[in-house]
C-alpha cells in the first residue's frame, strides 16, 4: 500500500506543529529559569550590600552556590 502525497504532506505538517510546541515550551522554560535567576541573583547582592560580619560570608557563600548551581553535575 502506497502513501498518497497528502498524507505525507499531512504528517510533515504534523510533526513540524509538535515541533515548534516543544521549541516554544524550551524557549519559555529558559526565559523562566533565567528571570529567576537574575531574580535572586539580585536579592543575594542586596543582601551582602545590607549585611557585614559573618552573616556577608553567609550571603557570599549562597550567591556562590547560585552561580554553581548552573553547572549540572555541581550538587549543593
Amino acid at each position: 500500500m502506497l502513501i498518497s502525497d497528502v498524507e505525507t504532506a499531512f504528517y510533515w505538517c504534523v510533526c513540524v506543529v509538535i515541533a515548534v510546541f516543544f521549541l516554544i515550551l524550551i524557549f519559555f522554560g529558559m526565559v523562566s529559569f533565567c528571570y529567576n535567576f537574575t531574580q535572586e541573583l539580585k536579592y543575594l547582592n542586596n543582601e551582602i550590600e545590607r549585611t557585614s560580619g559573618s552573616e556577608r560570608r553567609y550571603w557570599i557563600r549562597r550567591r556562590w552556590r547560585l552561580w554553581l548551581s548552573l553547572i549540572p553535575f555541581v550538587k549543593y
